[in-house]
């Protein structure tokens, strides 16, 4: 006689549609839109990735550069070896954008209820900002699962703050890291309010301090290889990650002038090419050649980073402030920044409207809000820019979500007042 209380649960049906629909998605991006599309540049390697890659099969990891030490190269690196090509990647990909769908799905569930899950799992699965870079060789859409990944896990160490979960969130948080290193706020965030919470004695919170100590241990124990091996290319130099923070800090200076806030000229070709000039001048400065030499690229323009928040400390909060909006939406031209502008003013609004329900009851919608917040204010003082926020569209969704939902309950609440009305004219 069968247990029954053994038995699998059967998948929910909602988790199979947003599986779905993202797969299907996927792939009309990929074999139908992409190539005739003329909003962003269709050529399939823009930034040279899958160049690095088949340069490590060649001399192996030879030379510390920003792009070179990301995660991304590498996943390329193992596809080429194992004799996979570019088709391959584009199912990676695939695979990326539906996993983030249905972890999507699972968080709207857990934090609020099945009907927040599906629809924010329908929400990802179309949004034009993930689907836009499925098609070719960015790293934004293994970033976006990493990252998405990541606040599930924290989502279980949230409830469960175990030293086996704090090693798994550790363990995934620094790959994700790794895949792009503006996630590490994101992470030191979490393991703050965690701290401060316990700390304050809250009912309910558990002792999170074993966890924690396991997460940043599985961090370390992650990261030093990839650090030691950095030290060894560069000859001694220490470079836990990448290079490319002071120039990233530089370039938000000149991507949020007037004229590129307000996308009067393409950021990404004026404001590019005036960031350019100014490294090659910083560069000639301390007797180097730009892009010679990345580390000591970063040496020199932290230099400059100093000087200019010593001397103008004015322009340094500015860009900040302003970069905390350019976040949203600053992309190549004024016609495809309309589309994360207006995306991201209807999924706020829609946040906005479940904000006091959530409060109202208890919920741990801050989980997913911390996410959003850590990484806008972390990026707006780097080069705030639109594409930046793609890895947290996932957490606005399921609070957007969640306000379609509590739009629907109260509209279902006020549907019997309306309809007693209608009787009583009759």
């Amino acid at each position: 006689m069968t247990d029954t209380s053994q038995q699998q649960r059967p998948i929910p049906w909602e988790l199979l549609l947003v599986a779905g629909v993202a797969l299907a998605a996927a792939l009309t991006m990929i074999l139908v839109v992409f190539g005739k599309q003329d909003l962003v540049a269709n050529y399939h390697d823009p930034y040279e990735y899958g160049r690095i890659a088949r340069g490590f099969m060649e001399h192996g990891f030879d030379k510390l550069t920003r792009r070179a030490a990301m995660l991304y190269p590498h996943l390329l690196w193992v596809v080429y070896e194992l004799g996979g090509g570019d088709n391959v990647v584009r199912a990676l990909h695939t695979f990326f954008h539906v996993a983030s769908c249905c972890l999507v799905f699972l968080l709207g569930r857990k934090l609020f209820n099945a009907r927040t899950g599906l629809l924010a799992g329908l929400f990802m699965a179309v949004n034009p900002m993930i689907l836009r870079y499925v098609a070719d060789m960015h790293t934004e859409t293994m970033l976006t699962f990493m990252v998405t990944l990541t606040v599930w896990l924290a989502v279980r160490f949230h409830q469960r703050p175990s030293v086996w979960n704090g090693i798994l969130l550790g363990v995934v948080g620094m790959l994700a890291v790794l895949t792009k290193g503006v996630v590490l706020p994101i992470l030191a965030a979490f393991g703050a309010i965690w701290l401060v919470r316990w700390l304050r004695k809250r009912p309910a919170v558990p002792n999170p301090i074993p966890g924690l100590v396991a997460m940043v241990l599985a961090m370390a124990v992650v990261v030093a290889p990839w650090t030691y091996r950095n030290y060894k290319v560069t000859g001694g130099r220490f470079v836990p990650l990448t290079p490319g923070t002071p120039d990233a800090f530089l370039r938000g200076y000149i991507f949020t002038k007037w004229e590129y806030i307000t996308l009067q000229r393409a950021p990404y070709e004026f404001a590019e090419t005036e960031s350019n000039d100014l490294f090659k001048r910083i560069a000639k400065e301390n007797g180097t050649v730009f892009e010679l030499d990345e580390v000591q690229d970063d040496v020199n323009n932290n230099k400059e980073v100093k000087r200019m928040i010593r001397e103008h400390p004015f322009l340094t909060v500015r860009k900040v402030f302003v970069g905390l909006f350019t976040f949203w939406y600053e992309m190549t031209s004024l016609k495809n920044s309309l589309v994360p502008f207006t995306l991201a003013l209807i999924n706020w609004g829609l946040a906005f409207q479940g904000f006091r329900r959530a409060r109202r009851e208890r919920r741990d919608w801050w989980l997913v809000l911390v996410p959003v917040l850590a990484l806008n204010i972390f990026v707006a003082m780097l080069v705030p820019l639109g594409r930046y926020s793609v890895p947290i569209l996932p957490c606005l969704a399921i609070l957007a979500a969640f306000g379609v939902d509590t739009l629907l309950q109260k509209r279902a609440a006020r549907q019997p007042a309306l309809d007693l009305r209608a009787q009583a004219k009759s």
